[in-house]
This record gives C-alpha cells, sequence and structure tokens, in this order.
C-alpha cells in the first residue's frame, strides 16, 4: 500500500519516502525518555489491503501517527474500523488520551484538507489546540528553503 501510495501522490499530498517510515518501525524508542510503541495496523478483505496506519502508544496516550487508504471498496470503511481498533487497544493498554494529530482550524468545506477534518472530528471527543512542533534548524539557508516549500504546500493551515 505505501508502496502504491508514493507511485500516485493522492491529491497531490506530500507523502514521506518509505525510508522514513522504515525508520518510524525500526527505531528503538524504548531507550528514549519517554518509550514508545510503534504498530503497523492494517484493514484487508479478501487478502486485499484497504487501509494501513501507524498507531504509537506512549504511558498514557495513544496516536494516530500516519495512515492511508485504498481507493477500492470505500464503502467497507476500512479507515473508520482501523481507528475504532486502535482506540480500543489505546484503553486495553490504559492510554487515556487518543490524538488524532492535525486537522484544519474548522469545518470549512473550502479547505483542502477539509475531508481530513470530518474524518478525525467525526469520531467525537475533544478538539485541542497546541503549539505545535518546533523546528531547530541546523543549517538556516536550507532551512528557509524548506519552509518556503512547506508554506507553500497544498493544505498547509497558516492561520
Amino acid at each position: 500500500m505505501l508502496r502504491d501510495i508514493h507511485k500516485k501522490k493522492p491529491n497531490n499530498l506530500f507523502v514521506n519516502d518509505l525510508s522514513y517510515f522504515e525508520t518510524v518501525l525500526t527505531t528503538n524508542a524504548g531507550q528514549s525518555s519517554s518509550p514508545a510503541e510503534v504498530f503497523l495496523m492494517m484493514a484487508e478483505h479478501d487478502g486485499e489491503p484497504l487501509a494501513a496506519m501507524f498507531q504509537t502508544i506512549t504511558s498514557h496516550r495513544s496516536s494516530y501517527l500516519y495512515g492511508a487508504s485504498s481507493s477500492e471498496k470505500r464503502n467497507f470503511m476500512a479507515p473508520y474500523a482501523l481507528q475504532w481498533q486502535a482506540i480500543q487497544n489505546a484503553r486495553e493498554q490504559g492510554c487515556t488520551e487518543y490524538d488524532m494529530f492535525g486537522i484544519s482550524r474548522g469545518p470549512d468545506p473550502t479547505h483542502p484538507m477539509f475531508g481530513l477534518y470530518q474524518f478525525k472530528s467525526g469520531f467525537g471527543g475533544q478538539i485541542y489546540r497546541s503549539m505545535g512542533c518546533w523546528d531547530y534548524p541546523l543549517n538556516e539557508e536550507k532551512y528557509q528553503v524548506f519552509r518556503s516549500l512547506e508554506m507553500n504546500s497544498q493544505g498547509f493551515d497558516n492561520n
């Protein structure tokens, strides 16, 4: 499924290289100051992958790190089934929080990430806004090029 995503680049969205995802799965987070487990979850029908996601679990929080779905058999709602299973896994592990990561600022149908907003907010819960991630640039010149590309990419929320 990841290979197919790299070939198609759905909706012109940025997709990390396969090596990035391999690193996510193989990095020993247990040796960090905040140990985490990473799970790759898949939803299949008749041996055909329909959706996949990375779930992380720490002491009290589970996060939906990345996800992807096939355009085939959409009526099976595989991404919803995966999220529900991930939420159940988190509860079984004693997590008190389930973080679906970012959404757009609000329910604006013209926003390029409106579908993601609908998907994530459709599970209920509370929308919590934080300061987000902070970057520490080691090379200012390259960082400015990166920021320029990032800010001009589809779905970037500059509000």
